[in-house]
């Protein structure tokens, strides 16, 4: 459904030091037809005198957070006093700024900072629901710094600022006019709802189980579903969660949950303990497969470390390789599963490709070890709830027989998931 939300972006700012800059993209953003709401975040609390004054004060903000400004100010020699003030002022934004979308009354924000600022700003955008226009101009988006922490699973945009954020000159006017432009211009854009009335199917896809998560996407697209891909690299596994969570999806097809993997062994595509879990807590449906489960991803040769270098190992490219997990190893991925799946308020059905759950994972190549395999397959039969269904198939992940298998498997799934609830099905 299509809300009629109001013309006015929120605007972000410390405005004990950003007051002429916060002052410069109000005015910009104005003069485009929208209004402005500004969130003042400066623990200070003491505005520069040619700042905007705000809508929300940073008394109310900091109170939002759990926290009294002026205690805050009056206690600032303590060791970890800094870090409660940036903590309110970013939960206390958060709070505002969903409490604004959803009573629709902004349409998009725009935040200024430099690196309090930047956590401030991007904590309370990640508040908001995906679609919604994020903006961030930040003296730390440069080569040097992380974005992760920064962007998390949103679709959040940052703008370098290249000159400190420490007022107006002809440079930090064009990147201010610029960022102002930008979040307008996203705020305008209007797209239509194709696809709105068909089933949302979360799918993950990784390297090692590509060749069958493309024509899986295509078949399901075929049969009247909309499919999202997400990369099993962290991030990905979580933004389904949590899109799972927020109802955004009808269901998961789970092909390749290789981030437990590097959760639970050090890899760098690590999901967090919501994987396998925070969707099936939601009730959605979810077909599960250990596509790539086998594999740990690790950084470059030289690097990986000493309690892993007895297993076989491949390199993936100049910076990544990949390290079989060992059977011991496969039996902890097999409770941890099974304790995530076993909590699940939706139905769950688990598929086992018995020719390997990997790329390199087949007969002749190197991370062939049926033998860990089976403990792992031994381990989650035991383990599993009697309700979730554990089948096998003798074809590779990868291989095209198994395509036509596993998605009707899915829809098997999603009728069991239509009985229960009456939803799903296209």
């Amino acid at each position: 459904m299509t809300r009629a939300y109001d013309k006015t972006i929120a605007i972000i700012a410390t405005l004990d030091t950003k007051g002429p800059e916060a002052a410069f993209v109000k005015t910009r953003i104005e003069k485009e037809g929208y209004g402005t709401l500004i969130l003042d975040t400066g623990i200070l609390g003491q505005k520069d005198a040619s700042a905007p004054p705000p809508d929300y004060s940073a008394d109310e903000i900091a109170k939002q957070g759990g926290e009294e400004r002026a205690e805050l100010v009056t206690r600032s020699a303590e060791k970890e006093t800094r870090n409660r003030g940036i903590r309110a002022m970013s939960e206390g934004s958060a709070r505002i700024l969903r409490r604004l979308y959803e009573e629709g009354r902004i349409r998009g924000v725009l935040g200024l900072g430099g690196a309090q600022g930047t956590e401030i700003c991007t904590f309370a955008m990640r508040a908001l629901p995906l679609g919604v226009p994020k903006m961030m101009v930040s003296t730390v988006a440069s080569g040097q710094t992380p974005f992760g922490i920064y962007t998390g699973t949103r679709d959040l945009t940052i703008m370098h600022s290249v000159a400190d954020i420490l007022g107006l000159n002809s440079l930090t006017r064009r990147v201010l006019a610029n960022a102002a432009g930008a979040v307008v211009g996203m705020a305008n854009v209007e797209l239509s709802e194709e696809g709105a009335q068909r089933p949302k199917v979360g799918i993950t896809i990784y390297g090692q189980t590509t060749p069958a998560g493309l024509p899986i996407k295509a078949l399901l697209e075929d049969k009247g579903y909309e499919v999202f891909a997400f990369h099993s690299n962290g991030t990905g596994g979580t933004a389904m969660e949590e899109l799972a969570v927020e109802g955004f999806l009808d269901a998961l097809f789970d092909l390749s949950t290789h981030e437990l993997t590097d959760e639970l062994f050090g890899g760098i595509h690590a999901g967090d303990s919501e994987r396998l879990l925070a969707g099936g807590l939601k009730g959605i449906p979810r077909l599960v497969i250990p596509g790539g489960l086998d594999v740990i991803t690790l950084r470059e040769p030289e690097t990986i470390p000493e309690v892993y270098r007895s297993q076989p190992s491949v390199p993936h490219n100049p910076h990544i390789t990949l390290v079989r997990v060992n059977a011991e190893q496969m039996i902890r991925l097999a409770t941890v599963m099974a304790e995530r799946l076993n909590q699940s308020r939706g139905p769950v059905i688990v598929v086992i490709p018995k020719g390997g759950f990997s790329f390199y994972n087949r007969d002749g190549l190197h991370f062939r070890d049926l033998g860990a395999d089976r403990a792992f397959v031994g381990t989650l039969q035991a383990k599993l709830k009697p309700e979730i269904p554990l089948y096998e198939f003798d074809n590779h992940v990868n291989d095209p027989p198994f395509v036509p298998q596993i998605v009707s498997v899915f829809e098997e799934l999603l009728k069991r998931a239509e009985t229960k609830t009456g939803n799903v099905t296209p």
